[in-house]
Order: structure tokens, then C-alpha cells, then sequence
């Protein structure tokens, strides 16, 4: 049986100071706290899983800890583990995962350096209903990469995505839920992340969240703006440390009879920067942070 992940479950980031961004990620960026465990704050959104968004103290700076992929049981765990372990260099055992929440899973570092995991049967919340202007869950995670082509491979034949849009330098893999994509990875010369993507209820909350970062000093770099492939709402921001950061909405939802597009599908006439064509280019800080971000050595 062919497995494949089902989405992004959380992200784990070192910071320098760790209780100035815990403060912006529950009072401005509108998560909630839902445990401390060994000097570090997990946050969750809406959804059902336990945390989206793990914070640590981090001793080298601010660093990607690493990016946790959610499975379906134990039985996936195996299977991931048994295709991946040979493929890279680093790989853990399937066992007890040490994260608040819990579960079972292994963690792994990929060919350009990236730190995964894969978890299940982790000890999720009961409530999962939406609240205006609260993050349900990450709806993607933009990676940075060398070798976009290699990078994709890894991700399908190793975690079972599959490649669903292709527009200018950015590819939109899709896993085992309903979202147009849960991975966009994008051509650079480092591999980073290039921002994380929290998934709003609605355009009015992707709006009003946009009013809420200008008025707590973060402006908006990019947008607001409705994207080509995945057809959703965007407005990006630098959080604290110049995180790169998304707030979206809207994310088209496809099933297996969704049609993939290459990159001329997606292009837009000169001047227009997306569907609306109301939004204006990237900022020059959003440019020079969306490298910036790179994965920690432990």
C-alpha cells in the first residue's frame, strides 16, 4: 500500500527571544497556548491538532528546528520509515515522539539539509471549529531549494505527494487531504524556508488580521492578493525576527480529478500580480528575508 502524508501538523522554530514572539504569535497573530514542556511554548490554532507551532529558546539564533508531517497511524509511520531510512543519512527509529502532544513517529533529515518528522497518534483536542479571526492550521510550508527537481522527488516518492501545479519558479505538491497543497517548494540558492502560510476562515479575517499586523507595527509586504494556483486570498508580513509569515484563506480544494497546469497556465499579463491585480510587487524586505530563514544544526 502506497502511503502518503497528510499535510503539514506543526513547525518548530529556535528564537532569540522567545517570550517577545510567544507574545506576538498568541495576542497578534491570534493563537492559542496549549502546553509548555522543557523551556518551550506550543501554540495551536483551531483545528484539532494538538499544536501548529512549536517555540523554542534558541541558543545559535533564529533557525527552523524542524517541520513535523502528520500520518494516518503507526502502520504509515513503518512504511514511511522503511522507504526513507536508506535514502538519507540521518534517520531516527519509529517511536515516542518528544513534543508535547506526544505520538509516534521518527524524525529524519532530507538531501539538502532539512530536519522532518512524521507523527501519528498524537493527543489532538476534541474542539476543531472554526473562530473568527483564528488560524485553523498551516496551509502550506514554502521550501527554499537547490535542486527543486530533487526535492520534489524526495517529497513524491518518499512521502507520497504528488506535483499538481507548476507556476514560474514555485511547484505545488499536494498529500492526502483535500487542499490544493500543503508543500510549495521554490527554486533558490539555499535551502530555506521561504515562509509559512496559516490558513484565516475567511477573506474578512484575512483582511481584518492584515489590519491587526499594521496596527501592532507589521506592515504588510506582500499584498493583499488572490494567487493563480491554489486560488486563495494571501497578505504576507515579517513577524518577529523577520519570520517570514502568510496569512490566507480560501485555499482551493481538488480531488483526484483536478487537472494539473504548467507554469504558462499561470502567467500573468505585465504589471499584474495576481488574480485581482490590485496588489503592487514585493517589498524589498520581503525579497531579502524570503532566504532567510534556514534550518538549525542539533
Amino acid at each position: 500500500m502506497k502511503y502518503a502524508v497528510r499535510g503539514v501538523r506543526s513547525i518548530e522554530l529556535d528564537m532569540n527571544d522567545l517570550r517577545l514572539t510567544a507574545g506576538f504569535f498568541t495576542r497578534i497573530w491570534n493563537l492559542t497556548e496549549s502546553a509548555q514542556a522543557d523551556g518551550a511554548v506550543y501554540l495551536r490554532g483551531t483545528g484539532r491538532y494538538h499544536h501548529i507551532l512549536a517555540l523554542h529558546a534558541g541558543e545559535a539564533g533564529t533557525a527552523v528546528r524542524r517541520v513535523v508531517f502528520d500520518a494516518s497511524d503507526r502502520m504509515a509511520v513503518v512504511a514511511f520509515h522503511r522507504q526513507i531510512s536508506p535514502r538519507v543519512q540521518l534517520c531516527g527509529a519509529p517511536s515516542a515522539f518528544d513534543a508535547a502532544g506526544g505520538g509516534y513517529g521518527f524524525e529524519f533529515v532530507d538531501p539538502e539539509g532539512r530536519r522532518f518528522a512524521i507523527v501519528c497518534d498524537v493527543a489532538d483536542h476534541s474542539d476543531g471549529d472554526d473562530a473568527v479571526d483564528r488560524p485553523r492550521k498551516i496551509a502550506h510550508v514554502n521550501f527554499n531549494a537547490i535542486d527543486v527537481a530533487g526535492t520534489n522527488a524526495f517529497l513524491i516518492e518518499n512521502l507520497g505527494f504528488r506535483l499538481i501545479d507548476q507556476s514560474g519558479p514555485l511547484s505545488f505538491l499536494h498529500c492526502d487531504n483535500s487542499d490544493h497543497s500543503s508543500v510549495v517548494v521554490c527554486g533558490a540558492s539555499k535551502a530555506t524556508i521561504n515562509h509559512i502560510a496559516f490558513e484565516l476562515p475567511n477573506l474578512e479575517s484575512v483582511m481584518r488580521g492584515a489590519g491587526r499586523m499594521r496596527d501592532a507595527g507589521y506592515p504588510i509586504e506582500w499584498g493583499p492578493g488572490r494567487h493563480g494556483a491554489g486560488d486563495n486570498v494571501f497578505a504576507y508580513f515579517a513577524g518577529p525576527e523577520e519570520i517570514p509569515l502568510e496569512y490566507t484563506s480560501d485555499v482551493l480544494q481538488v480531488d483526484d480529478s483536478y487537472v494539473p497546469h504548467g507554469p504558462e497556465y499561470w502567467k500573468w499579463p505585465p504589471g499584474r500580480m495576481d488574480q485581482w491585480g490590485i496588489t503592487g510587487p514585493h517589498t524589498q524586505r520581503w525579497k531579502r528575508i524570503q532566504d532567510m530563514l534556514a534550518f538549525g544544526q542539533r
